[in-house]
Formats: structure tokens, sequence, C-alpha cells
């Protein structure tokens, strides 16, 4: 084959390929466009009695507590979202944030990050008596949320992704499970929640008990009510390190999909997810993380070890964090490399 006929066909085969990968990067924007976007609550009535009003404001920093001396993002290469996972027992039921973690995407490090806020650490939340971290979710919906955990840690977050139960078993059907070394003394646990998601799913095939331990793969609703266990172990400490595993297990199995795959993927996750990132936004972070040379997923916890009490108050058996110390801690974790940082579970 003569020289210059091979090198229109390799040109040919360039161009097609390019046009593919155009064609296949606008029909994902096209998929995220499609995303669930939240009316915000309004802030200015967060503290009425009556059923908080949505407004299709964006919220100012001010309205998301973020102040003058917390990190800026633009400056640090850190952006953090805020990840809720609603308790709800129903579809579309306004309920308490049962899962609140921070992702942060380190840009200047390269690095992905996890931190769980522990669900009944007690906190000051704007405009109302203080209360359990997880309140806050459904007095004001996430504008509410992400100013209690901006006012408390001095944190500069305005994106959020909200799913609930149900989303987040879809969500991990569609990657095919994922493999979690089960502990024998979790069955019992594990199995019980499952039987109440069953029942809560009376409209789909119930999903079979676990029968051993050890690392198997597990389906969407046999992850979720792993990730529910709070009886076993180091009761909700331990549970917050069991969805953080479940987020790590996921974002593992997401990196093995095939690329051509990604947009079906795509669109059948987005129906189950909320957010108020900007479509740009996701593709940048997304492009971000993909060029990291590391692909593993750092994890924290806040309150850490040491620096809170346990108390009652109002009745609830509450989390009292020295604040001063854990947003220091959380700054360390959030914005420093890690090199010394060590799981707090």
């Amino acid at each position: 084959m003569k020289k210059g006929k091979m090198k229109k066909i390799v040109i040919s085969v360039l161009l097609i390929l390019l046009a593919f990968l155009i064609g296949t990067a606008g029909y994902i924007y096209y998929l995220l466009d499609q995303i669930q976007r939240n009316s915000f609550i309004d802030p200015s009535n967060s503290t009425d009695s009556s059923e908080p009003q949505v407004t299709d404001r964006k919220p100012s920093r001010e309205d998301l507590g973020i102040s003058d001396t917390a990190p800026d993002s633009k400056e640090t290469g850190v952006v953090n979202v805020l990840l809720f996972g609603l308790d709800s027992r129903a579809k579309n039921q306004n309920s308490r944030s049962d899962t609140i973690m921070i992702a942060t995407i380190d840009k200047k490090n390269e690095a992905i990050k996890l931190t769980s806020l522990m669900r009944d650490m007690y906190v000051s939340i704007p405009g109302r008596e203080d209360n359990r971290i997880n309140t806050a979710y459904i007095f004001g919906g996430p504008t509410l949320a992400i100013k209690t955990v901006n006012t408390n840690f001095n944190l500069d977050i305005q994106y959020y992704a909200t799913v609930d139960f149900f989303g987040l078993e879809k969500i991990i059907d569609q990657v095919g499970g994922v493999t979690i070394d089960v502990k024998k003394e979790e069955i019992k646990y594990l199995n019980s929640a499952l039987n109440e998601l069953n029942r809560l799913n009376k409209d789909t095939e119930p999903s079979p008990l676990i029968t051993e331990a050890g690392p198997q793969t597990l389906n969407g609703r046999q992850a979720v009510a792993y990730a529910r266990i709070r009886k076993v172990g180091h009761a909700d400490f331990e549970r917050t390190e069991r969805q953080r595993t479940i987020l790590t297990q996921l974002f593992k199995k997401v990196k093995t999909i095939n690329p051509l795959k990604l947009p079906g993927l795509v669109a059948t996750v987005l129906p189950y997810v909320e957010t108020n990132m900007p479509t740009t936004e996701i593709l940048k972070l997304g492009a971000s993380v993909l060029g990291f040379k590391s692909k593993d997923i750092i994890q924290y916890r806040i309150p850490v070890n040491g620096t809170f009490k346990s108390q009652r108050i109002r009745g609830m058996a509450v989390l009292v964090p020295d604040l001063e110390k854990n947003r220091e801690l959380l700054h360390n974790f959030l914005y420093g490399d890690n090199s010394g940082v060590v799981n707090n579970e």
C-alpha cells in the first residue's frame, strides 16, 4: 500500500474516532443537563413554623453560611461537595439526612477524599435551636444543611448531591454490584435491614438474604442494607465506615466500566440523583479525577476520636464535639497533603 494512501486511511480513522468522542461527550453533556435540579429552600423563611417555601433564586454566599475567612476553592484547588443520603422509607418522602459526607476533589495533591459527618453530632443550626446535624436537611433542605456545615466548620461548600436508599440501590445494580467483605457477626443485622427493604419494595422481586461471611458481590439492595447496619461493632461510628466502603467500592467499579458504556450508565443513574452542580462543573471535576495518578479514596470522620462527649440533651443521645479542635483537624485533612492521616475509626 502506498504511503500517501496509508496516511489518508490513518487520518480518516482518526477523524472518525474524534467525531465519535465529540459525539459521546456531547451526549453525556446532554444527559447531565437533564439531571434533577432542586429548588432551594428560601433561607428567609427557614425559621417560620410553617412549611418552608422554595425559591428559584440562587443562594448567596451568605445564604450558604460562607464566611470571608473560609478557604476559597479557587485559591486552594480543593472543591468540596456535600453528599446526602436520605433515610426515607417511601419514595419522595421528606426526610432527615441519614448520611452526610464531604466529597473532596483535591486538584493540588491529586487526591479524592471522603469525610463522614456523624449524624448525631450536636451543632448549631442557623435560625433554629441547636440539634443533631442531620435535622438541618428536614428543616430547610439542602440550603440549610449546607449552611449548617459551612458555619460550624468554616467551609466554602456550594455544591451538593442527594440520593435516597431507593436511588442508591438502583445505582449499585447498574454497575453490577459492589464487592464487600461481610463479617460473620454482621450477617444477622444485614438480613434484618434487607427484610425491611424487601417489604418496602413490594413491587419488585425480593433480594436474597446473605448466608455466609467473607468477600462477596452484593447487589444494590444488599449493599444498602449493609450500609444501614448499626447494632454490631462500634455502633454508628462503624456504620459510617461501612457507608464509605460502599462508595469507595462503587467508585472502583465505575472505573472498570468500558468508556463506551458510560453514556448508558449516566442515563440510567441520573434520575436517582439530585444536585445543584452545573453540568460544566460536573464534567470539569470528572476530567480532573480521571487525570489523578492515585485512584484510592482517602477517608476521614468528624468528630475525631477524643474530641467529643456523648451526652443526652432534651432526651436525645448526641455527640457534643469540640468544634474548634474538629474544625482544625478537618481543615488539615481537606486542605493538607494527608501524608500522615490515619483513618480515625
